[in-house]
This record gives C-alpha cells, sequence and structure tokens, in this order.
C-alpha cells in the first residue's frame, strides 16, 4: 500500500452523467497494483456515491449546498488521506482542489475541464485565473474546452492537456430487429444543456410524416416535469417513452435505430461515442468536439445548435434509407473503434499519474 501512488479524486456530484461515467470507467481500468484511489463527493449522497461504494472504493461524502460549513470538514478529510495526486472534477470541486492543494502542498493538482461552460459569468472566470496558478495542469476532455479555457480564462496553453473520452466498445452488437416501430432515441442527464425542446420540434415534424416511430429519451434530471408538459401540449404522448435513469445504456442502444445528441453544448459527448460505437446512425449538433467525432455525412450528420427542421431532415432521411443507416452505422463504429477507445484514455492519465515523484 505504502508504494503507491495514492490519488485523491474531489467530484462536484453525486449523480451520474457522461462525467461521471468516464471516471468510473478511468479508475476501473487503472492498475490497482500501482494507483490507489479515493473519492470525496461535495454533493452528497446518490447514485455516483452508491455505484463507487458497490465498486469498493472508499469514500467521502459531504454536501455543500446543505452545509456550506463542511468545507472545512472536507480539508481535513483531504488532509487525513496524504494524498500524492489531488485532481478535481467539474468547476466547484476544481476551485476548491486548488485551494486545498495549495494549502496543503499536495505534489500534483490536476483540474479537469469537461465541456465548453457557456453558463459561467464573469465571475466565474474571475475565480478561474485568480486560482489557475495553484494547479500543476488541467485536463480536457475536449479540443473545443480547451480553445474556451484559453480565449476566457487566459489560461496557458501549455498548461492543459486533451485526453479525450474513451469508451468500452461491445465487440459483438446485438440488434433487436423485429419491432413495431422505428426508434430514435437520445441519451443524457434532463437538464439544459441537453436541448431536449428542440428533438421534441423535430418529432412533429417527423410524426407528420412517419406515424411508426417512436421517440425514446434515456435519462432522469430537473427538466422532466417540463419536458413530459411540452409533450403533453403538442399531444405527442404516445410517440415518446421517458425511461428516467438506465445503467447499462446498451439495453437501449440494442433497440434504437436512430441516435440523435441535441445538445446545446458539449465537451466530448460519452453518449454520442456510446451510440456510434454501437453501430447507430447519429445525427448531433455542432457543439464541443462533435466536429471531431462526425465525419458529416460519413459517420453521421452534423446540423446547427436550435435547427431543429435540418434535423428533422436528417431523421426523415435515415428512416427512408435503411441502407444509409447501415452504412454510416458501420463507419461509425469504426471510427469509435480506432479514436475512442478505453485504452488510450486511461493510458493518457496513468502517463500523468506515474509522472509523480512520490
Amino acid at each position: 500500500m505504502g508504494n503507491k501512488i495514492k490519488i485523491g479524486y474531489l467530484i462536484g456530484s453525486s449523480e451520474i452523467g457522461g462525467t461521471e461515467k468516464m471516471i468510473l470507467t478511468l479508475v476501473k481500468n487503472l492498475n490497482k497494483n500501482i494507483f490507489e484511489i479515493v473519492f470525496f463527493c461535495i454533493k452528497g449522497e446518490g447514485k455516483f456515491t452508491k455505484k463507487l461504494k458497490e465498486e469498493n472504493f472508499k469514500v467521502y461524502v459531504v454536501n455543500l449546498k446543505k452545509n456550506p460549513i463542511s468545507f472545512i470538514t472536507l480539508f481535513f478529510l483531504i488532509k487525513r488521506e496524504n494524498l500524492n495526486i489531488l485532481q478535481s472534477f467539474l468547476f466547484v470541486a476544481n476551485i476548491l482542489g486548488r485551494i486545498y492543494g495549495k494549502i496543503l502542498g499536495i505534489k500534483l493538482v490536476i483540474s479537469s475541464q469537461r465541456s465548453t461552460d457557456p453558463w459561467r459569468k464573469w465571475y466565474h472566470w474571475f475565480l478561474e485565473r485568480i486560482t489557475v496558478r495553484w494547479v500543476d495542469l488541467i485536463v480536457s476532455n475536449s479540443y473545443s474546452a480547451r480553445e474556451i479555457l484559453i480565449k476566457k480564462g487566459k489560461i496557458p496553453r501549455k498548461k492543459i492537456k486533451v485526453i479525450p473520452n474513451g469508451i468500452e466498445i461491445p465487440e459483438k452488437i446485438v440488434k433487436v430487429e423485429e419491432k413495431d416501430y422505428i426508434i430514435i432515441g437520445t441519451v443524457g442527464n434532463l437538464r439544459r444543456a441537453k436541448g431536449y425542446f428542440h428533438l421534441i420540434e423535430a418529432s412533429k415534424i417527423v410524426i407528420e410524416k412517419f406515424k411508426n416511430v417512436r421517440f425514446y429519451i434515456v435519462g432522469e434530471g430537473e427538466l422532466k416535469k417540463e419536458i413530459l408538459k411540452r409533450i403533453k401540449s403538442y399531444n405527442l404522448e404516445q410517440y415518446f417513452v421517458l425511461t428516467g435513469y438506465i445503467e447499462n445504456i446498451y439495453d437501449y442502444l440494442k433497440i434504437f435505430d436512430i441516435f440523435v445528441l441535441p445538445s446545446l453544448w458539449e465537451g466530448c459527448p460519452v453518449s454520442l461515442l456510446e451510440s456510434m460505437g454501437y453501430g447507430i446512425a447519429s445525427i448531433a449538433t455542432d457543439v464541443g468536439d462533435v466536429p471531431y467525432i462526425i465525419e458529416n455525412g460519413e459517420t453521421g450528420y452534423i446540423v446547427k445548435v436550435g435547427d431543429y427542421k435540418d434535423m428533422a431532415e436528417r431523421i426523415i432521411n435515415l428512416i427512408e434509407n435503411k441502407g444509409l443507416r447501415e452504412k454510416i452505422g458501420q463507419k461509425a463504429r469504426e471510427k469509435i473503434k480506432r479514436d475512442y477507445r478505453v485504452e488510450e484514455m486511461v493510458k493518457g492519465y496513468a502517463s500523468i499519474y506515474n509522472k509523480i515523484d512520490k
């Protein structure tokens, strides 16, 4: 135990979205003979903290929103663990991680950038700039997010390393072919960034032409009531299925004919990688690193953010051309297997961690 590199992950969430899925994938694939992992979660208990405990990781949980003074408790918990590396994820955790790392003299302090974050106000960028001097490295999951940090955060390019998300790609694809409907699916937490209202607008156009379609939204979140209300206002209840949170996404990818990512902003979207890796023809908005992931017209389609009419046209085109769906899906799978494998992501992080002098 004493010879291992001890890494603390400071996480600003308790539920499971793309960031949390990637963290789980990373820690399950890091060499346990070399690295010892401990988690500090600052948003209370949730599906993410439950999953970590099921995987037998050491997890400390505080809730800064309910009990702001617990940032002091958190400080002493981190101090107690005598870490070699402290890596933080998401904005509040990044700021805290830098402060704690500086005070405690932790040898390697890493922040993570997971999206392009257009929601940030001037004071977020102010905090970013004044604390960045206390971080050794920022790891971005996307090239687009790196450019935002350089432009708005005035952060030196040399301080940012891009490690794209990597996924575990099933060797065998199991598809459910005998279905009563063409299924158009999307996956993600039900929050504003995911742009679900544009998908609902697109669905109206698609449904005017095809009645044998169903739209599946896989995920849970604070916008669920608003999404259901919008669907009901258009009398589309029979055409939509909201599944709630699903642990094994492949249970649903196997029934999807088309995948749509209608996001307003992203970094390196995990759900898109998973759908393409499963050989599904996908349509995504031109956000984050989507233009790196999809070769437009070859491995999927890219549409402008909010352009639900173009989104609908692309969906209709793929519904009408099964051969095209299959061709794009196959090329997409080859692209993900080549460029977004979990082994490459893990190798990237391990190379950073291994450089530390214990």
